[in-house]
């Protein structure tokens, strides 16, 4: 996943009870519990060659799995007086995801065990620049904020599409040719750069 659906997935994770329970602040640390493998993303500052060496290994790897969430559960019950345990396990499963994601979805691989080894899982169930998930996470996003009080429904039947799609890639090969074919990723190749950052493409891969 590229950062707009980790962002997305996150937030509609938080609809599950965070929200309800813990408000705003609760939210806002599901989602950032839900990019902290992404922090590894400023080795882009690095170039791209950088980028694409260390990208899905620093962050992804033991140390911040382990350690992000209960730090983060830490910070919410000593500053903002939020139970620790039950967030705790929140902030666990909204990073877990964006693992299980990362792997499900692109052939990068995705160093899970690092520093302790090197070996990367990587599925490549979705193309890089496939625009149905995409589209059912920010669809579901926006229902989410414009009717709240159905949020739960939404963010069931936005998760639920998504595991689904993911579901039939695994059974069903990529199309090559038609609209089914653009949207799953063909629209990114003569397209302006500019249309692929908004999904969050800022170095092309496979």
């Amino acid at each position: 996943m590229k950062f707009p659906e980790h962002l997305t997935l996150s937030f509609l994770l938080a609809q599950f009870g965070v929200q309800q329970h813990y408000g705003l602040a609760g939210t806002a640390l599901v989602v950032i519990a839900g990019n902290l493998p992404d922090l590894d993303t400023v080795t882009i500052l690095g170039g791209p060659k950088v980028y694409r060496k260390y990208h899905r290994i620093v962050g992804h790897g033991l140390p911040v799995t382990l350690a992000g969430p209960p730090l983060l559960a830490q910070f919410s019950s000593g500053v903002l007086a939020l139970p620790f345990v039950p967030l705790w396990i929140w902030l666990q499963v909204a990073l877990l995801v964006h693992l299980a994601t990362d792997v499900c979805f692109y052939r990068w691989p995705v160093q899970l065990l690092w520093p302790l080894s090197s070996r990367g899982w990587g599925l490549g169930l979705v193309r890089w620049n496939d625009l149905v998930p995409t589209l059912l996470l920010c669809t579901g996003t926006a229902l989410v904020l414009l009717r709240p009080h159905f949020a739960s429904a939404f963010a069931a039947a936005s998760l639920g599409g998504s595991v689904l799609y993911l579901s039939w890639r695994a059974w069903w090969p990529w199309p090559y040719w038609g609209w089914s074919a653009w949207v799953t990723g063909s629209w990114a190749q003569d397209a302006a750069p500019i249309w692929r950052w908004l999904t969050g493409d800022f170095v092309r891969r496979s």
